[in-house]
């Protein structure tokens, strides 16, 4: 069972909630690495995860029409802790029961083109294999950031 920690939370990193958030699902991000910390509190559940690899691993996100772009992985995410906000769904919450620091996930998130530019996913795929997938997102990707 992961602890539950506070992240560190800022009022700008809060800011987005409501319908502002405007998601870059032309450039989906594949963050490839280990759990670092996590929360599944109100409003997002929140993983960090330490990126180990730009390397895009072999598997299929399979949500057509819901990314503009083919996944990627970013050289500069390597090396680097990335916190990525998850979906506010029953799914994601019952993650803490099963998910420890230390695990190895794979996430496709998507990039807030609006200040802070938090990163949101709605995709992991967990170390055993298994996909958690949501596709009733309140917030739907846009098309390249303006």
């Amino acid at each position: 069972m992961v602890t539950l920690t506070s992240l560190g939370l800022s009022g700008s990193v809060l800011a987005h909630h409501g319908v502002t958030g405007r998601y870059d699902a032309s450039r989906p991000i594949v963050l490839s690495g280990t759990v670092t910390e996590a929360a599944f509190t109100p409003p997002h559940p929140i993983l960090s995860v330490h990126v180990d690899t730009a390397e895009l691993p072999d598997f299929e996100v399979g949500r057509a029409g819901e990314y503009f772009g083919r996944p990627l992985a970013r050289p500069e995410d390597v090396g680097q802790v990335r916190q990525i906000e998850f979906s506010p769904a029953r799914a994601f919450y019952a993650l803490g029961d099963r998910l420890n620091v230390g695990d190895r996930v794979v996430i496709v998130a998507t990039r807030n083109c609006l200040p802070p530019h938090q990163l949101r996913s709605s995709w992991i795929r967990l170390s055993g294999g298994e996909t958690l997938s949501y596709t009733g997102d309140w917030a739907p990707g846009v098309n390249g950031c303006s």
